[in-house]
């Protein structure tokens, strides 16, 4: 799975249009309106990168307004000297040659100075048996379209590639419905909740119930060194906390023992009020998988990324470089014991803007 950013993130790929509560396959279900760039990379520079390099077969392309997605299938080694940076290059040359022509007195957009990442986008070689197509590359007076690299993803887990392509198809969807359902998909970069800062995506509205019960399972039971989860206590508990949260507490937990897991999935599938800490970053650009994505869409999960966990467990000592990776053990205690601050307070500030009503 490859993924393209225009420069600047600006919109010229097309435009959003129809409704998220429409049918799926009719006219007005969310979609993208191509511009005429968009209709010429859909319909001219996509099918040459298997004209240029047949190796290489296009399985699935999303077009949105400000990016792209291509889902591509390697089928045998590429010519000599050829990397997959090769043709992802050829590729923005030919839509950046594509913009110049639609628009020839205007330049693309504007070049921010971001590096490449060398496994990225390798750099071709000198000597390359088969010349790099699509034509001339970006000049100063004409620069590319596209952000520096690309982000690129291989698909290998059982599954993995059928939700890849449903992620792709659903990316109009989900756009409409963070348009449509701004309360319900706020992005928050900086918040501040008791005494930690996180980045947050989702229903923060869940910050300001009062009634809150962290999910803080051991991964085996002190008493009998069973998995927890196979034990009675556990169960009992488990159906003690998804009826509490059929009326109304919220859930918090990182949902990293089995036992949090169950509890935890077992709440977002029936739309149970649920706050997620997780350790991945939340960025600008971020957005969970399609099971948690459609949760926030539903008003029923905040997931919540804190802010320097890995650099709070594992401090550097003055002089000494980089810190060490903390362990999953304590990520684990970490986690939970910011869980149990979250459910303990009310108190939510954006920094820098104003409280959360």
């Amino acid at each position: 799975m490859i993924t393209l950013c225009i420069e600047g993130r600006q919109p010229l790929f097309g435009k959003l249009a129809g409704d998220f509560r429409n049918k799926r396959g009719t006219a007005d279900f969310p979609h993208i309106e191509l511009s005429p760039l968009g209709r010429a990379i859909l319909e001219e520079e996509l099918p040459k990168i298997h004209h240029f390099y047949p190796q290489v077969e296009v399985w699935q392309a999303t077009i949105m307004p400000d990016h792209l997605h291509l889902l591509l299938r390697i089928t045998a080694p590429l010519p000599r000297n050829r990397q997959l940076g090769d043709v992802i290059s050829g590729f923005k040359g030919g839509c950046s040659q594509a913009w110049w022509r639609l628009h020839p007195s205007s330049p693309a957009p504007a070049a921010v100075p971001v590096p490449s990442s060398p496994a990225s986008n390798p750099t071709p070689s000198n000597t390359a048996a088969v010349p790099a197509p699509f034509g001339a590359g970006p000049s100063p007076s004409r620069p590319s379209l596209f952000e520096p690299g690309y982000h690129d993803r291989i698909i290998k887990r059982p599954g993995m590639l059928e939700n890849i392509k449903q992620y792709m198809a659903d990316n109009p969807l989900r756009a409409i419905m963070r348009r449509q359902l701004p309360h319900l998909l706020e992005r928050r970069l900086h918040l501040r909740i008791g005494t930690h800062e996180y980045a947050a995506f989702g229903a923060l509205f869940l910050l300001k119930r009062a009634e809150k019960e962290q999910v803080f399972y051991h991964r085996k039971d002190k008493k009998t060194g069973a998995p927890t989860e196979t034990t009675e206590a556990f169960r009992n508990n488990r159906d003690r906390q998804l009826a509490e949260a059929r009326n109304g507490v919220v859930l918090v937990s990182p949902a990293i023992s089995k036992g949090e897991s169950i509890v935890i999935n077992a709440a977002i599938q029936e739309s149970l009020p649920v706050i997620h800490l997780q350790k991945e970053p939340i960025s600008r650009y971020w957005k969970p998988e399609r099971r948690r994505f459609e949760a926030c869409a539903r008003g029923s999960l905040l997931i919540l990324s804190p802010w320097g966990l890995d650099e709070e467990l594992t401090p550097v000592p003055i002089g000494t470089g980089t810190p060490a990776t903390p362990s999953d053990y304590a990520r684990f205690h970490r986690l939970n014991d910011l869980a149990a601050e979250i459910c303990a307070t009310t108190e939510a500030v954006l920094l820098d803007v104003k409280e959360i009503i």
